[in-house]
């Protein structure tokens, strides 16, 4: 099993009370609003898939954080931290390139990894990048394990959680 953070419907727990004060709901918003984390299977075919399409659009991710259009913000790789055999995803802010590795700022709390502490610089490279994301005025983009996430969840849900971050997953 992978540990992805609950967090993913936020860029980044700095914003976790403009993204998740109100209800405490039992769906994937409560969990969200709890930094609760989510075991997938390692071989989960729709993570695996929103994995590639992540990965696929990079290239446009770098591109738009390189040069943001002005409600372009909180710009943020996921990225896989291992310790020993325990896998975690993390959200990392404030990443800059160098060369052909990466850093930023782990930015949610380790749950299952002891290697690493939110807050903390941590180095990777592009191939430990599982998904991205960035607000675009009032609409997230990217998010795809979140969208993996939310079409899990009862339709009411989907939808509220879609309306209350701004997340559109079919496009």
């Amino acid at each position: 099993m992978r540990i992805i953070p609950m967090a993913v419907l936020g860029a980044a727990m700095m914003f976790v009370g403009w993204f998740f004060g109100g209800s405490k709901d039992q769906g994937m918003v409560g969990r969200a609003e709890r930094d609760e984390v989510v075991l997938v299977a390692k071989d989960d075919p729709e993570m695996a898939a929103a994995r590639n399409k992540a990965r696929d659009t990079l290239p446009e991710f770098f591109a738009a954080a390189r040069q943001p259009a002005p409600a372009m913000r909180v710009f943020s790789l996921q990225v896989m931290v291992r310790d020993g055999d325990a896998v975690e995803y993390f959200w990392i802010r404030d990443f800059a390139a160098n060369g052909n590795r990466f850093s930023g700022k782990i930015d949610n709390t380790p749950r299952t990894v002891r290697n690493v502490a939110a807050g903390q610089v941590i180095e990777f490279s592009e191939s430990e990048i599982f998904d991205w994301m960035y607000m675009d005025g009032a609409r997230m983009k990217g998010n795809y394990s979140a969208c993996v996430l939310l079409a899990r969840e009862p339709k009411d849900q989907q939808e509220a959680a879609k309306k209350r971050f701004g997340l559109t997953c079919d496009a």
